[in-house]
């Protein structure tokens, strides 16, 4: 049963328990009140009756209006009709003598109205006899009965037109709805996560229903997005990774094969064993890297301390200086400058970016680290990228050339860090500009340089 049938189902058994409760009050009290007026009338008429009977000169016509019977019982419970035929006694008559004389006497003694089938009497005594007044219920069972009568053709045309109207009333609220329900169809069998619920203009439960699936379905369709992109991403780079493990292991594995049928001589086998050892070294970084972009794609927990980040680049431009001693490398910074970050990290940081300097520019070529609060600059002054290449600097085993060095992970290694410290990595670069690598980090403010050695 759909549910603008169960909600209208519901309202027509409410109305109809409604109906139903007021018919049977309604006619419950119609009853009691012409029940309470025989009863006023039954009260008055048997002092009326024995008055005609003790003085039945007067001249009214019989001892009793019209609508009632009016009987004498005698000492041997003999009846005999003082009333006329209309209405007929015979009943009345019929009911009483049913009756013994100790509740025929009883009912004289209290003088209340009494209930018989189809009548209602009241006794009075007279010497030794009883008079009854019996008055018919017929015309008050009718009165009750049309009542009832009338009020079941009134509800049953009550029920139709609230059915009618309550269809098209429910229906036109749940139209919203239906309208969802077929959107959400349509984004089981299309996929089309775009699909939003429509909202209607007046603020509604309809409406806030709709407007919460909305919100819902933005961020379901986020995270497709975002779990779309990251299968992508993984995909990329176990291809990427593949390829470059490929060429040293081939490398490798010729110099191998060349080895096992002799093909190497004396001369050539110190030059062949010299290969091997690059490529083993160059796959050892490599996987290095790797696994190094692995543990902080997975969040690794860092072990931030406060540490001073002028002794960090310091040690990193005497470790280059000594690699590269004709390249120029200046510090600008101040003299202490302390954040809470994890040290290692953060010389792995200095150490690719300087690395990364040294392999991509000519020897001599000047390069500067600039340090501030929650910045880390490294400029160059070497012949710069395109913007291709610089917008994609930051993709793993992206080179700028065919004869680039290197794994293509050193600066994705510097952004992963950059982010599992809650920062960011951006680079900056032009044709013949020089390039400069920019690392922002969170600043805090009970960051504070640490006190001047007493030294």
């Amino acid at each position: 049963m759909t549910l603008n049938a169960r909600l209208l189902t519901g309202l027509l058994a409410i109305t109809l328990a409604g109906l139903a409760v007021m018919g049977l009050v309604s006619a419950l009290v119609l009853r009691g009140y012409l029940m309470h007026r025989v009863d006023e009338q039954l009260q008055s008429v048997p002092d009326h009756a024995v008055a005609r009977l003790l003085r039945p000169g007067l001249p009214e016509r019989g001892v009793a209006p019209a609508q009632f019977v009016v009987l004498v019982v005698g000492p041997a419970n003999r009846v005999r009709v003082l009333s006329g035929d209309a209405p007929n006694p015979s009943r009345a008559v019929t009911e009483v003598e049913r009756l013994n004389r100790d509740e025929l006497n009883a009912h004289a003694r209290t003088r209340t109205p009494f209930s018989l089938p189809g009548l209602r009497a009241v006794a009075r005594p007279r010497r030794n006899s009883v008079i009854i007044v019996a008055s018919p219920l017929g015309e008050i069972h009718s009165a009750v009965r049309n009542l009832v009568l009338s009020e079941i053709a009134t509800g049953i045309i009550l029920l139709a037109l609230l059915a009618l109207l309550g269809r098209r009333l429910i229906g036109r609220g749940l139209r919203p709805l239906g309208r969802m329900a077929a959107t959400a169809d349509a984004i089981t069998a299309g996929g089309d996560l775009r699909a939003r619920m429509p909202e209607p203009g007046h603020r509604t439960e309809t409406a806030r229903l709709a407007a919460a699936i909305n919100v819902m379905l933005e961020r379901i369709e986020q995270a497709f997005w975002a779990r779309s992109r990251s299968e992508a991403r993984v995909r990329a780079f176990a291809a990427d990774a593949s390829h470059e493990l490929r060429t040293p292991l081939t490398a490798i594995q010729g110099y191998a094969e060349l080895y096992r049928h002799g093909a190497l001589g004396p001369d050539e086998l110190p030059d062949a064993m010299r290969r091997i050892e690059d490529e083993a070294r160059r796959m050892n970084r490599l996987v290095t890297d790797l696994l190094e972009l692995a543990r902080l794609d997975r969040e690794a927990s860092l072990e931030p301390v406060p540490t001073d980040l002028v002794v960090l680049a310091r040690d990193a431009v005497a470790d280059a200086t000594a690699t590269a001693p004709d390249r120029p490398i200046e510090l600008d910074a101040p003299e202490t400058l302390v954040a809470n970050v994890d040290e290692s990290r953060i010389r792995q940081v200095f150490t690719n970016l300087l690395a990364n300097v040294c392999a991509h520019t000519p020897p001599g070529t000047p390069a500067t680290i600039r340090l501030a609060p929650g910045v880390i600059e490294v400029t160059d002054e070497g012949p710069g990228m395109s913007a291709d290449n610089a917008a994609r600097a930051f993709e793993r085993f992206h080179r700028a050339g065919q004869n680039a060095g290197g794994t293509g992970l050193g600066l994705p290694i510097v952004a992963a860090i950059a982010a599992a410290h809650g920062g960011r990595a951006d680079l900056f670069s032009a044709p013949s500009r020089g390039t400069t690598v920019r690392i922002t980090l969170p600043t805090h403010p009970n960051e504070t340089p640490p006190p001047p050695d007493p030294a």
